[in-house]
């Protein structure tokens, strides 16, 4: 596999629900062969993973975030990975993977107004294609390339502690956007702001970036950063999913 992924979901030991969704999906596509002598069938992964944080003090935050993670999860299968599977894709996906962004959008303020529930959450989605991916953020969730160096891939939309953009809520914002590449042992974090408020600066690359890496081995390394984050006082949920990208690989026909 191209793609080695984990996972951690906890609601904390202070909050009374999990107001975190997230998705992580992946897919194996197989085209073609290649190479001389005896064939190899070359492999495509592509993934999504998508954290979305559900805004306290609102009704329903839970919802909210569950909604757009399920619908979210809905158009990877049925647009994202035919478009993924495309030579030239990141621009096309990414285009169709905001204009999702908004037909969300529009139908969280829809049920606003027939039913008078306002709610809204954060999202920051990314589709992965082995070491290539697209990356749509709105909040405070936050994305990190991680290497030997830590590299934060976006920005908290924040204003005076405030939370300025999401889904739901507060308008329609068009999401920031970003196209980039992992190099073989790189991984991409996405994670909820509970997960990542409290943490120094290159604390992931510490937590994460080695040489072995089996799917256990980052469960408990994942486990082990929420448990450190609590230590500073951290009373939030904590979602976080991170994929490793162990370069593209072929099998033999």
């Amino acid at each position: 596999m191209a793609h080695l992924t984990s996972w951690y979901w906890d609601k904390g030991d202070f909050r009374e629900n999990n107001e975190d969704s997230f998705s992580l999906q992946k897919v194996l596509l197989k085209k073609g062969f290649a190479g001389t002598g005896r064939k190899r069938e070359r492999r495509t992964e592509v993934s999504l993973l998508l954290v979305c944080d559900g805004i306290g003090g609102m009704a329903e935050g839970e919802t909210a975030s569950g909604y757009v993670a399920e619908r979210l999860t809905d158009w990877f299968y049925t647009e994202g990975i035919a478009l993924a599977a495309r030579r030239i894709w990141r621009r096309r996906a990414r285009e169709a993977l905001g204009r999702m962004f908004y037909r969300i959008q529009r139908e969280m303020e829809r049920r606003e107004q027939e039913e008078s529930v306002c709610c809204g959450t954060t999202c920051t989605a990314a589709v992965v294609k082995n070491g290539t991916f697209i990356l749509l953020h709105l909040g405070d969730s936050r994305a990190y390339r991680v290497g030997k160096k830590v590299e934060l891939l976006t920005a908290d939309h924040l204003e005076g502690g405030v939370l300025r953009r999401c889904l739901g809520a507060v308008g329609f914002q068009p999401p920031d956007h970003f196209a980039g590449r992992l190099s073989k042992g790189q991984m991409l974090l996405l994670c909820t702001d509970g997960y990542c408020r409290l943490t120094p600066e290159g604390f992931f690359g510490g937590c994460f970036y080695e040489k072995e890496r089996k799917a256990e081995t980052l469960y408990r390394r994942m486990k082990g950063a929420a448990g450190f984050v609590r230590t500073q006082g951290e009373k939030d949920n904590l979602t976080a999913l991170l994929l490793v990208y162990e370069g593209r690989r072929g099998n033999a026909g």
